[in-house]
C-alpha cells in the first residue's frame, strides 16, 4: 500500500467512525422507525413457557405467523391454541434442538406445512445454578448444548433462505450475565457469553458478504421471573416479568437494534462497570447487592 493509499484509507475510516457516532447519538433521541412483522413466518424455540411464550403471543398480535418449537408438547400446544383462538396463526412442533438431525427433520415439516422461516427467535435455554465444583460433566454439556450449540444448528438450518432473499432477522436470547459474570452461574454465564460472540461474529460475516437485509439482535435481560433462577435476590433491581422483557425485546428487534438490554439502563451500567477495577465487580455480590444462591441438584 502506497503512502497516498494509506492516507485515503485512514480518511475513510475516520469518516465512518465519526458518522457512526453521530448516527448513534441521533438514535438516542430519535429511535429508528419500527418495521412491520405482519405476515412474516417467525419460529420461536422454547415457546411453551416464559419468555418464549410471550414472544409468541406478542408477535402474533402484530400479525406474524408463529411456528412454535418446544420439547414440552403439552405446553407448546397450549400456546398455539391460545393464539389460534384469538384469531392468530400458530403451528406447534416438538423438537429437540440439541440434535441437528432432529432440527433438519422438523424444519422440513415446517417448510411443507407453513412455509419458509424469515424470523428466528433462539430463545430456549436452561439454567442449573451451582458452583463449578458441584456441577457434573453431563450438566455442563447440557447447558452448552441447549444455550449455545443449538443456536449454531438453528442458524445453519434457516439462514440460507434468508441469505437467498437477503431478508430476515435472528434474535438470540442471551443474559445480563453475559455482560458480567456471576457466582453460581459459571456454566450459564459462559454459554451466554458465547451467544453474544456468535451473534456479533455472524453479524460481521453477513455485513462483509453484503447481506444488508438480514439483521441480528441479542437480548440481554436482567433476571426474569420464569422460574429458572429461583434463588436470586437484589437490593436495587427487582425481577423482570416475561411480559415487560419481551415487550422491550420486540421493540428493539423491530428497530434493528444489535444489543437489547432490559432494563434499558443496564447497557450503560455495564459500560461504566468496565472502567472499574475487577475487584469492584465481586463486591456487588459480596455485599449482597446482587445475590444468587446454589439451587442445582444432580437429578434436575
Amino acid at each position: 500500500m502506497s503512502f497516498v493509499d494509506g492516507i485515503c484509507l485512514l480518511v475513510r475510516v475516520i469518516y465512518h467512525v465519526v458518522y457512526s457516532y453521530f448516527e448513534a447519538l441521533v438514535h438516542v433521541f430519535k429511535p429508528p422507525s419500527r418495521k412491520s412483522i405482519s405476515g412474516e413466518i417467525v419460529l420461536v424455540t422454547g415457546a411453551g413457557h416464559g419468555i418464549g411464550r410471550q414472544f409468541a403471543l406478542q408477535l402474533s398480535n402484530l400479525g406474524a405467523i408463529l411456528v412454535l418449537w418446544d420439547v414440552n408438547k403439552e405446553n407448546n400446544e397450549k400456546t398455539a391454541e391460545e393464539i389460534n383462538k384469538a384469531g392468530g396463526k400458530a403451528y406447534a412442533y416438538v423438537c429437540d434442538i440439541t440434535k441437528s438431525s432432529h432440527i433438519a427433520e422438523v424444519a422440513a415439516k415446517v417448510r411443507q406445512e407453513v412455509g419458509e422461516v424469515t424470523y428466528l427467535i433462539n430463545n430456549a435455554g436452561v439454567l442449573k445454578g451451582a458452583y463449578l465444583t458441584d456441577l457434573d460433566e453431563a450438566a455442563i454439556r447440557h447447558t452448552f448444548e441447549v444455550n449455545i450449540l443449538s443456536h449454531f444448528w438453528m442458524d445453519k438450518e434457516f439462514l440460507p433462505y434468508m441469505m437467498k432473499k437477503n431478508h430476515g432477522h435472528i434474535l438470540n436470547v442471551s443474559s445480563a450475565s453475559a455482560l458480567g459474570g456471576s457466582p453460581v452461574l459459571t456454566d450459564y454465564s459462559s454459554s451466554k457469553y458465547a451467544v453474544n460472540g456468535l451473534a456479533d461474529s455472524l453479524q460481521q460475516e453477513l455485513f462483509v458478504q453484503g447481506y444488508s437485509g438480514i439483521h441480528i439482535s441479542t437480548l440481554c435481560p436482567n433476571v426474569v421471573n420464569t422460574g429458572m433462577l429461583r434463588t436470586y435476590e437484589s437490593k436495587i433491581k427487582p425481577l423482570l416479568t416475561p411480559e415487560e422483557t419481551v415487550e422491550a425485546a420486540v421493540d428493539g428487534m423491530l428497530r434493528n437494534y444489535d444489543i437489547i438490554t432490559v432494563p434499558w439502563d443496564f447497557f450503560y451500567a455495564f459500560k461504566i462497570a468496565t472502567l472499574l477495577p475487577r475487584k469492584c465487580h465481586g463486591l456487588l455480590f459480596k455485599f449482597g447487592i446482587f445475590k444468587v444462591s446454589p439451587q442445582y441438584k444432580k437429578d434436575d
